[in-house]
């Protein structure tokens, strides 16, 4: 499948989370170059993965859906 170009998803969140995150990014000693942009798609991803909101999903056939707008998703193969 194409690669898909990623969308812009705005949010505001506390200020103490801000701090926090801001500060772990450059301190991840992970062998990669972390950005705002990785560690909320982490953060997104670990939601959607919750139970509850995977039954939401799994319920209104939203993968589906996903399919038939051409996209796929691989956070529940992980």
């Amino acid at each position: 499948m194409a690669q898909v170009k990623p969308v812009q998803f705005r949010a505001q969140v506390p200020r103490d989370v801000d701090f926090l995150v801001r500060a772990l990014v450059p301190l991840k000693n992970t062998g990669k170059d972390w950005t705002l942009s990785d560690v909320a798609t982490e953060a997104l991803a670990d939601w959607l993965r919750k139970p509850e909101n995977k039954q939401l999903i799994e319920e209104h056939n939203l993968l589906q859906a996903l399919e038939r707008r051409g996209l796929s998703t691989t956070i529940y193969n992980e």
